[in-house]
């Protein structure tokens, strides 16, 4: 019974259905996209001192552990050599020289689950829930600059890292896979109007 329950499935349907499922693969990749490095800081040197990822930020980043020479070396002569700056460190970071936790990173996670759910039912609501998720990743490694300044370090610039690039390229793709599973039946609904017009 299920195997006639299933040929009776026109064949254009189940491959539209199975198209939805494989668009909601680029869109849970950006997970793993994200496990790369998110930004890049560098110095004037063009030497990157940091790469921190979405879930190290998230999470709270640590200073101690994350930055790399020269950066850590002038940090850790602010530490012992500049009371003054050591205190502008803890206004903007209570627990230096741990990074306060980003909790709304975790809805960029959540939105990207959503987008791969909504891939299955509505195309439409997976394409706004992707470049809602997008924007939102962009917005924050803009915010990462007033980061870096607040840190008293000079020289210091935040460029997008691959970990950002990859995870946009993989909404990309599904927001492509997503407008395909839309434009397809319209396109299959006007071939078959034409066809009918013919046979008339």
């Amino acid at each position: 019974m299920a195997d006639i329950a299933k040929n009776d499935i026109p064949t254009g349907k189940r491959e539209m259905s199975l198209f939805k499922k494989l668009t909601a693969i680029p869109y849970l990749l950006v997970l793993l996209a994200l496990l790369m490095p998110l930004a890049n800081v560098s110095c004037n040197d063009e030497k990157v001192v940091a790469e921190p990822n979405l879930y190290e930020l998230a999470s709270g980043l640590n200073l101690e552990t994350a930055l790399k020479e020269p950066a850590l070396g002038i940090l850790h002569k602010m530490q012992s050599g500049n009371p003054a700056a050591l205190e502008k460190f803890k206004d903007a970071m209570p627990h230096f020289p741990k990074m306060e936790p980003v909790s709304a990173l975790y809805a960029v996670l959540i939105g990207t689950v959503i987008a791969a759910v909504f891939a299955l039912f509505t195309p439409l609501g997976s394409i706004a829930m992707g470049m809602i998720t997008m924007v939102a990743m962009w917005f924050f490694l803009a915010q990462l600059g007033q980061v870096n300044a607040s840190m008293g370090i000079p020289l210091l610039k935040v460029e997008p890292g691959p970990g950002i690039q990859a995870a946009s390229f993989m909404i990309l793709i599904g927001t492509a896979m997503n407008l395909a599973s839309i434009i397809r039946p319209i396109v299959d609904e006007i071939k078959a109007k034409r066809a009918a017009k013919k046979k008339s």
